[in-house]
C-alpha cells in the first residue's frame, strides 16, 4: 500500500488498493492494520450513558450499548429460561453432571413445593423419570450378589451410577404421590404399576427365602439400597391403591401385599402394608368376589393380634381399619373373624380397652384412699361479752322496776353453766353501760347498786353464786361470779321467762341426771347456735370430655359387628357388654359413638 489510507466502497466496505489494481493477493487485508486501544467505562459496556458520557462523543461511539446487535435484544433473555425447562432439557442432554444437578433440583421441588411439577400439569415429566426407574429391574433381581464394588477412589461405576439415579427418581415419584392430582396420573400408568409389583414381588420372594433358609438371599451390602427401594414403593403402592379399589380376588397387589404382611419384621412397612390393603378393599360387596377372600386364618389372627400392641397407636389404627372394612360387606366374614376361639378372646379383651385408649380416666383411687373424716357437731366457744340487744328488747327491759330489770336482763343475756364463770366487774360494766344513761334520760332513776347487782345473780340463776377465788400461785384473788356464761344471742323477754320456768320444774323433777346434762352443756334453746356435723372435703374427680381416634374406631368396629344380630357378631357385643357399660360410665362421651351398639344388644 502506497499510503496509510485505506480505500471503501460506497457502502463502506474496505477494499484493498492491490485489489483494486487487479492485483490477486492471498493474505489478510487486516494484516496491515495497527490495534488503537479504545477507552470504554464499565458504565457505557453495560448501556449506561449518563449526561456527562453525552459531551463525550468521541468514546460513546464505541461503546457497546450502541451497537445495533444489543440493542435489538428483548430485555427477558437476560434473565435465561426458567428452572422447569432447564431442568427438563439437562435430562434430555444426556449430561451425566447435568442429570445429576436436575434431578437433584426437582429432588427439592418434590419436597417443598409439589404442586410446582404436577405430573398432571407437566404431562412430559414422568416419561422423564421413567427411564431411570425402569432401568433397576436387573439390578433387583440381583441384588444376591455384590452390585456395587469399591475403590479407593470411591464408586463412580455405572452401576452406581444406574442406582443413585433410578432411587432418585424413585423418591422423587414417592414424594409427588402425595399430592392429589400427581397421584391420579401414576395409577393410569401401566409402565408404573408394573415396576411397583415388580418391587413388591421380588422382595417377597426374598422374604420367602429368608423365611425357609433358602441360600438365596440378599447380599449384606445391599440391604441398604433394597430397604430404600421397597420403602420408596410402598409409600407409592399406599398413595395409589385408593384409586384401584375394590380389589378383585385375584388382583396380584394384594395378594402380594398379603404374602408381604406374613413376612415382614418391620414396623413401618407393616403399617403401609396394612393401609395399603384396607384401601384395596373399600367398595368391595358381599355379593362379588372380593380379594379379601384372599385372607386366610393365620393373616386375620396376625393382624388382631397387632391390636394387643397398646404402645402403637398407628399400628393399631391400622389395623383396626382393615378388620372394619374387611367384615363391612356382609355377615359371613363377621361369624370367618369370630370363627376361631383365639380371635373371639383376644378381641374381647382389647377391644373395651382400646375405647378408653388415650383417654384419661377418672381417678377413682384418690377417692378410695382417702380418709372420710366427719366434723362433730360442736358448739362454739363462748362468748367473752353479753350479746347486744335489738331495740324492742331493750326498749322492754329499760321500762321495767328493779331488781325485775337486772333479773331478767341476766336472764336474756346469760344462761346457767356450772363451769363457767364472768368476773363480777366485767358483769356489772355490761349491765351499767347499757341502761345507767339512758335510764336517767327516761325518769331521772339510777340503777340498782352494784353489790345489789352482783346478789341479784343467784335469784336469776339458781346455780349461779358470786365468791372469791384465789390464784395458788400467785396468792391474787379475783371476784367472779360461778355458774354462768354470756349467750351467743339474747332471748326475749318471753323466751327467757319460759325458759326459767322449765327449769325450776327440772330441778324439782325427778330426773336429776338430765337437769345436771343440761347445766353442764348450757340451755336446750332451740335458737341457741351449734356448729352442724360436717364432713371434709371428697377430691374432685373429673371426666373425659373428648375421645381419642382410636376410640372412635373401636366403637365404630363395635357397632358394625353389633349389626349382626342373629349370627356371631350379636354374641360377641353381648358378652363384653357388662365391660361396655363400666367404660360408658367412665367416659361419657363414648355414649353416642356406642348408640347404635346399645341399641342392638338392649333387647337380649
Amino acid at each position: 500500500m502506497s499510503s496509510g489510507v485505506m480505500n471503501m466502497d460506497s457502502f463502506g466496505n474496505v477494499k484493498d488498493e492491490n485489489a483494486i489494481n487487479g492485483v490477486n493477493t492471498t493474505g489478510n487485508m487486516f494484516a496491515s492494520m495497527v490495534a488503537t486501544p479504545i477507552k470504554v467505562s464499565r458504565n457505557e459496556s453495560s448501556g449506561l450513558v449518563g449526561s456527562s458520557l453525552m459531551n463525550n462523543r468521541g468514546s460513546l461511539q464505541f461503546s457497546l450499548s450502541n451497537l445495533n446487535v444489543f440493542q435489538n435484544l428483548p430485555r427477558e433473555t437476560t434473565r435465561g429460561t426458567d428452572d422447569l425447562t432447564r431442568m427438563k432439557m439437562a435430562i434430555l442432554s444426556d449430561i451425566p453432571e447435568e442429570i445429576k444437578w436436575a434431578l437433584k433440583k426437582y429432588l427439592a421441588y418434590s419436597n417443598k413445593a409439589p404442586y410446582m411439577i404436577s405430573l398432571k400439569d407437566l404431562p412430559d415429566l414422568l416419561p422423564l423419570f421413567k427411564p431411570f426407574i425402569t432401568n433397576l429391574k436387573p439390578l433387583i433381581e440381583n441384588v444376591d450378589q455384590p452390585l456395587v464394588k469399591f475403590s479407593n477412589e470411591g464408586d463412580n461405576s455405572e452401576v452406581s451410577n444406574t442406582l443413585q439415579l433410578g432411587l432418585t427418581c424413585l423418591l422423587i415419584l414417592r414424594n409427588l404421590s402425595q399430592d392429589t392430582d400427581s397421584v391420579q396420573v401414576l395409577v393410569t400408568d401401566n409402565e408404573v404399576k408394573d415396576f411397583i409389583l415388580f418391587v413388591l414381588q421380588e422382595y417377597e420372594k426374598f422374604c420367602t427365602y429368608s423365611s425357609t433358609g433358602d441360600n438365596k438371599q440378599i447380599f449384606e451390602h445391599n440391604f441398604s439400597i433394597v430397604n430404600e427401594l421397597i420403602h420408596y414403593t410402598l409409600d407409592i403402592m399406599e398413595a395409589i391403591s385408593s384409586y384401584m379399589a375394590p380389589a378383585k380376588l385375584d388382583d396380584p397387589f394384594f395378594k402380594t401385599l398379603i404374602k408381604l404382611l406374613n413376612y415382614s419384621k418391620d414396623r413401618y412397612m407393616v403399617i403401609s402394608v396394612l393401609r395399603s390393603l384396607s384401601r384395596l378393599l373399600v367398595r368391595s360387596k358381599a355379593d362379588e368376589e372380593s380379594a379379601a377372600d384372599n385372607i386366610d386364618e393365620s393373616s386375620l389372627l396376625l393382624v388382631v393380634s397387632f391390636l394387643l400392641i397398646d404402645c402403637d397407636s398407628e399400628l393399631v389404627a391400622a389395623s383396626l381399619d382393615l378388620l372394619y372394612q374387611y367384615i363391612l360387606p356382609g355377615n359371613e366374614r363377621i361369624s370367618k373373624l369370630l370363627s376361631d376361639i383365639s380371635r373371639f378372646n383376644q378381641l374381647a379383651t382389647v377391644l373395651p380397652k382400646l375405647l378408653c385408649d388415650n383417654v384419661q380416666l377418672p381417678e377413682y383411687s384418690n377417692v378410695e384412699q382417702f380418709d372420710v373424716n366427719l366434723i362433730k357437731r360442736l358448739r362454739p366457744p363462748a362468748p367473752k361479752e353479753a350479746p347486744q340487744l335489738d331495740e324492742k328488747l331493750f326498749s322492754e327491759l329499760l321500762h321495767l322496776e328493779e331488781p325485775y330489770r337486772s333479773t331478767m336482763w341476766l336472764r336474756c343475756c346469760f344462761e346457767p353453766v356450772k363451769e363457767s364463770e364472768v368476773t363480777q366487774i366485767t358483769l356489772w360494766k355490761s349491765y351499767e353501760s347499757k341502761f345507767a344513761q339512758p335510764l336517767r334520760e327516761l325518769n331521772g332513776k339510777r340503777l340498782l347498786p352494784a353489790v345489789e347487782f352482783i346478789k341479784n345473780v343467784s335469784n336469776a340463776f339458781s346455780i349461779a353464786s358470786a365468791m372469791v377465788i384465789t390464784d395458788p400461785t400467785t396468792g391474787k384473788k379475783r371476784f367472779v361470779v360461778k355458774g354462768i356464761q354470756p349467750r351467743y344471742k339474747p332471748l326475749s323477754l318471753f323466751e327467757a321467762e319460759e325458759e326459767h320456768l322449765k327449769r325450776i320444774k327440772k330441778i324439782s323433777g325427778e330426773d336429776d341426771k338430765m337437769n345436771d346434762l343440761d347445766l353442764k352443756n348450757g340451755s336446750d334453746n332451740e335458737n341457741e347456735i351449734i356448729h352442724e356435723v360436717t364432713q371434709s372435703e371428697l377430691p374432685q374427680i373429673s371426666f373425659p370430655n373428648n375421645i381419642s381416634e382410636i376410640s372412635k374406631a373401636s366403637a365404630t368396629f363395635l357397632c358394625l359387628l353389633s349389626n349382626d344380630t342373629e349370627g356371631s357378631g350379636i354374641r360377641f357385643c353381648q358378652t363384653i357388654k357388662p365391660i361396655v357399660l363400666h367404660k360408658l360410665s367412665d367416659v361419657p362421651p363414648l355414649s353416642s359413638a356406642l348408640s347404635e351398639y346399645m341399641d342392638n344388644t338392649k333387647m337380649l
